[in-house]
């Protein structure tokens, strides 16, 4: 049974792994664009354009719950699926974005830090772990056009 277990925890490593196989700072330009002080940057008749422009967001969270599911069939036993909830939470200390034409094209983080926890049915499976400060050196640039900022409650 030990056995077993350790080949489950494995693979629900290797699913992790896989469901957190992105790019983090895309992930949170789109958290970003949707904060409520960028509303305006989506609407061309305040801010036409070819308009350049920075806005500083103060220290927050943005954090997203994953589901990775490990299905497990041992011999002629019924397959069972585990569906585990990951909570990820990236903690900024503050930043600056450069928004070009409803875009967000660049951003300058400050010091930042992540938490995560995996629980099972609500249960938590250990104590929520969190990495140390760091601060992100430079400036982010996203691929062109950049991050849309949607046009929430604007006619298209």
């Amino acid at each position: 049974m030990k056995l077993a277990w350790g080949f489950i925890g494995k693979e629900l490593q290797s699913a992790l792994k896989s469901v957190l196989d992105c790019d983090l700072f895309e992930v949170l330009a789109k958290g970003w664009a949707q904060a409520a002080p960028l509303a305006d940057f989506a609407d061309p008749a305040k801010h036409p354009p070819g308009e350049r422009s920075v806005v500083e967001l103060g220290k927050h969270d943005l954090s997203r719950e994953l589901h990775p599911v490990i299905a497990v069939t041992i011999g002629d036993c019924p397959c069972v699926e585990f569906k585990f909830t990951l909570k990820v939470t990236a903690n900024i200390g503050g930043v600056r974005l450069s928004i070009l034409d409803r875009h967000i094209v660049i951003a300058d983080p400050g010091e930042t830090w992540a938490s995560a926890q995996l629980s099972y049915e609500g249960t938590p499976l250990h104590e929520a772990q969190e990495s140390r400060k760091i601060g992100i050196p430079g400036e982010i640039r996203f691929a062109s056009p950049g991050i849309e900022i949607p046009r929430i409650g604007l006619a298209a």
